[in-house]
């Protein structure tokens, strides 16, 4: 249980509001098939999570990728790289990477998740403050614009603007002086047990585990699958 009702409510963007569309999975599988790599789909999230958390551990530390447009070209294409040779890609070339950057960094193959808009809709009418912390390169503040919801956050701190990444404690500590609001009184959101909880209940904040695909079953701590379950954590 939450303990006490919070001021403000923090969410993390990718994998927690938006998207790849279809999924991920789906378009990642979709451009290796285009490069001639048939892949199993249901690999590829325990590959790329696997990835992520030894990148986390140093993110924890400083590292950041997402502040500057050719660390962040060369961070993912490396990251790519690593994904699609656990898939069977033995090329050289650079391809399949490449096209994988292109895809993925393209705003207009993202889109909000189902339980987004009514999520939002019901708190901000509940008069529960909202802000978002992600990370994130630059361009996620014209992506929540065209997506209709970033209307609904105060404060919006995205990693490639501040030089900071989660679960780095200064990204939240800068979410919580801009929005005016003591880290007790604080609620972070997010689909990464490393990123998101553990980086926000460091820094002091409640926070909520979202996991849609049931990967972690065992946490110990407060874990929904659908965002429609936090108003009524709120109750």
């Amino acid at each position: 249980m939450l303990e006490g009702i919070p001021e403000m409510i923090f969410f993390d963007a990718g994998e927690t509001l938006i998207h790849p569309l279809p999924s991920f999975p789906e378009l990642f599988s979709a451009v290796c098939a285009d490069h001639g790599l048939n892949v199993d789909s249901n690999r590829i999230p325990g590959i790329t999570r696997r990835l992520m958390g030894n990148i986390e551990e140093r993110q924890e530390q400083g590292f950041t990728f997402t502040n500057k447009l050719e660390k962040s070209r060369r961070f993912w294409l490396d990251f790519y790289t690593g994904v699609v040779r656990e898939l069977g890609y033995d090329r050289e070339d650079g391809e399949l990477p490449g096209a994988l950057y292109r895809v993925f960094s393209r705003p207009s193959n993202y889109g909000a998740y189902h339980d987004v808009q009514d999520t939002l809709e019901e708190l901000s009418g509940r008069g529960f403050r909202m802000g978002l912390i992600s990370n994130f390169e630059s361009w996620l503040d014209d992506l929540l614009g065209d997506l209709g919801i970033k209307r609904f956050f105060e404060v919006v701190i995205i990693s490639g603007r501040e030089g900071f990444e989660k679960p780095h404690p200064r990204i939240f500590e800068l979410a919580l002086e801009r929005g005016g609001v003591e880290p007790q009184r604080a609620l972070h959101v997010g689909d990464s047990p490393i990123s998101d909880f553990g980086g926000a209940s460091k820094a002091g904040m409640q926070a909520v585990l979202l996991d849609r695909w049931d990967r972690f079953p065992g946490f110990e701590g407060i874990r929904v699958t659908d965002l429609r379950e936090i108003p009524p954590l709120l109750d």
